[in-house]
C-alpha cells in the first residue's frame, strides 16, 4: 500500500539514524561538546561583543548578544552580561590575551567539528592548523550572525513605529495582530535562525562536501527538535525540577550543562539522519 511504504520510507531513515547515534557514542560526543561549551561560553560572549561593538557600537553589540544567546540557550545565566563587560574592558589590553580569548571560544567548534565527522563518515579529517583556523572561522560567522540578529531586530522595529504612523495603526489592538505578531516575534524568527544554523553547520562543518540539500533536511529536523526540546526544558526546570535544592549555587551550572549536553546530542541526531538521507552512511551500515 502507498501509505505503508511512505511511512516506511519515513520511519528507516530515523531508526537508522537513532542506531548509527547509539554506534558512534554521540551520546559520549555531546558531553564532550557540552564540556567544551561550558568553557567557551563566556570567553565567546566576550569576543562577540567586542567585535560586535566595531559595527554596532557597545550598547547595540551587548543587546544583540544578549539576544543571540537567549534563543541559544533556555535562559539566560544570571549576571552574564555584567562578566562580560568586565572582562571585555580588558580585551584590548594585550593581543596576546585576544588571541587567548579567540583560542578558548573557537575550542567548542573544533569538537562540534570532530563529531560530525564520525557521523558523516570522513576518512581523512583537515590538518590540525587548518581545524583550529575554520573553527577560529566559525566563531567570526557568529559574529556576523550577532549584527543579523541585531538589524534583524531593528527591522521589525521599524516596521512597527510605521505602522504607528499609519493608518493601520488600529490594526494593533486586534486580538488577530497581538496573535499574528506574538507568533511571528517568538516562535517563526526564532525558529528560522535555528534552522539556518544548523543548516550552516552541516553544510560548511564536516571535512567533505554535503550537499545543501542534505544539510537542509538535517537543518528542519533538528532546528525543529531543538526548539521542542528548548520549551519542553523550560518547562521542566520552571516546574518540575529542584536542581537549586539539590544542588544548591551548582544548580546554574549543572543545568546549563544538561542543556548543551541536549542540544549537542540533537545535533548529532540530527547530522546522523542527514547522513543516512544524503547517503553518506548506509541504511544498513555496519
Amino acid at each position: 500500500m502507498p501509505i505503508v511504504k511512505r511511512l516506511r520510507e519515513v520511519i528507516e531513515p530515523i531508526f537508522q539514524a537513532t542506531m548509527n547515534f547509539h554506534r558512534d557514542r554521540c551520546f559520549d560526543r555531546a558531553t564532550v561538546i557540552a564540556y567544551f561549551g561550558l568553557l567557551s561560553f563566556l570567553p565567546l560572549a566576550v569576543f562577540l561583543v567586542t567585535i560586535g561593538a566595531f559595527a554596532l557600537g557597545t550598547d547595540a553589540a551587548e543587546k544583540g548578544t544578549e539576544l543571540f544567546f537567549q534563543n541559544l540557550l533556555y535562559r539566560m545565566p544570571p549576571q552574564l552580561m555584567t562578566q562580560v563587560r568586565s572582562l571585555q574592558s580588558d580585551v584590548w589590553s594585550g593581543v596576546g590575551y585576544m588571541v587567548l580569548v579567540l583560542w578558548t571560544a573557537s575550542k567548542v567548534f573544533s569538537k562540534v567539528e570532530s563529531g560530525l565527522d564520525v557521523v558523516f563518515g570522513v576518512d581523512k579529517r583537515r590538518p590540525f592548523a587548518l581545524r583550529k583556523l575554520f573553527a577560529i572561522a566559525l566563531v567570526g560567522l557568529m559574529s556576523v550572525v550577532l549584527v543579523a540578529t541585531v538589524v534583524l531586530e531593528g527591522v521589525m522595529g521599524t516596521v512597527d513605529r510605521f505602522i504607528d504612523t499609519t493608518a493601520l495603526a488600529p490594526l494593533k489592538t486586534l486580538t488577530l495582530y497581538q496573535t499574528l505578531d506574538t507568533f511571528v516575534s517568538r516562535t517563526v524568527i526564532p525558529w528560522s535562525l535555528t534552522v539556518f544554523t544548523f543548516f550552516v553547520v552541516y553544510w560548511l562543518v564536516p571535512a567533505q562536501s554535503i550537499p545543501w540539500r542534505v544539510a537542509f533536511v538535517g537543518g528542519v529536523v533538528a532546528g525543529t527538535l531543538w526548539n521542542v526540546l528548548k520549551v519542553g526544558f523550560t518547562y521542566y526546570i520552571s516546574h518540575l525540577a529542584s536542581y537549586t535544592r539539590t544542588y544548591g549555587a551548582l544548580a546554574t551550572l549543572i543545568v546549563f550543562l544538561l542543556w548543551i549536553n541536549l542540544s549537542a546530542s540533537i545535533l548529532l541526531w540530527g547530522g546522523e539522519l542527514a547522513a543516512v538521507a544524503g547517503g553518506f552512511r548506509s541504511r544498513d551500515s555496519d
